[in-house]
């Protein structure tokens, strides 16, 4: 039977452990948090006093912590004592310079590792829905893939650039913070002119805002500027927003904001307003 260490049983790594348990798998887990283990020892996993406990006789070692000093910090005990043959796969989210370098180094250890960031919820990992996203060595990945797909049926192999997983992690994230600052902005408008929030989102059950990210993405990515919502107009509608919400704290309506007005300032205003990205976007 393969076996399995996990290090890192916070909200995602442990309800990782807990399908890998319900499918059978031989697990040993650590966390820096001994109380939070007791639950999986319950299920059925090997419980064990150290980082450097873990490692000895597993296959897989994989890891869900919360950075990446603590990466290294719990590297620099497992390394060491992992078998020639054993495979990292890193969960954890960490910057893609830092997870570059990381790879490298361990490469040149000759330490089998691939990067496998997720976008999955706690109920997601137990119940193997979500993508996890993998960099790494071709022969790496094709040797943790059968493993990984027990725990999503979506392993999406983003090739060898090391970092490229750890980059993508932080888009989707990026996109989803502004979700959630853009969705508190809305709220805050409701609340200022008596609509409830939940007449509010009643609005994206019928438009799908996701929409625009494919067609607006490709406008900045080729600098195509050429106006289909002219700057100038959408500067009145955003205008129109600050106006609504009253005196309601807002988050992105007023850096939105600053921006289209330094961006007219500088001639755009009847540009399309996708220019706002014009300064930053790195063409391919």
């Amino acid at each position: 039977m393969t076996r399995v260490a996990f290090l890192g049983t916070g909200l995602l790594g442990g309800a990782m452990v807990e399908r890998m348990l319900a499918q059978g798998q031989h697990v040993t887990v650590w966390n820096r948090t001994a109380s939070k283990l007791e639950a999986l020892r319950a299920a059925g996993a090997v419980v064990a006093v150290s980082p450097a406990d873990v490692v000895p006789g597993a296959d897989r070692i994989h890891l869900a912590l919360t950075d990446d000093a603590v990466v290294d910090a719990i590297l620099a005990d497992v390394v060491p004592r992992l078998s020639r043959t054993a495979i990292l796969i890193d969960h954890s989210t960490t910057s893609p310079v830092t997870t570059r370098e990381r790879s490298a180094r361990l490469a040149a250890a000759g330490v089998r590792f691939v990067h496998a960031p997720v976008f999955m919820s706690p109920q997601m990992c137990r119940d193997g829905k979500g993508m996890i996203m993998v960099s790494g060595p071709a022969a790496t990945f094709e040797a943790v893939q059968p493993a990984l797909s027990q725990m999503t049926g979506d392993v999406w192999y983003l090739g060898e650039r090391p970092d490229l997983a750890a980059a993508y992690k932080l888009f989707g994230n990026s996109m989803l913070f502004a979700i959630n600052a853009g969705l508190t902005d809305v709220l805050a408008m409701a609340s200022n002119i008596g609509v409830s929030g939940d007449e509010a989102l009643a609005l994206f059950s019928r438009f799908n805002t996701g929409m625009a990210i494919p067609m607006r993405g490709q406008k900045m990515v080729k600098q195509d500027f050429s106006p289909m919502f002219e700057l100038a107009m959408a500067r009145k509608d955003v205008r129109l927003m600050l106006e609504s919400a009253g005196t309601q704290p807002l988050i992105v309506l007023p850096a939105l904001a600053a921006r289209m007005d330094e961006m007219i300032a500088a001639g755009h205003g009847q540009d399309d307003v996708a220019v706002i990205a014009a300064p930053v976007v790195r063409r391919s």
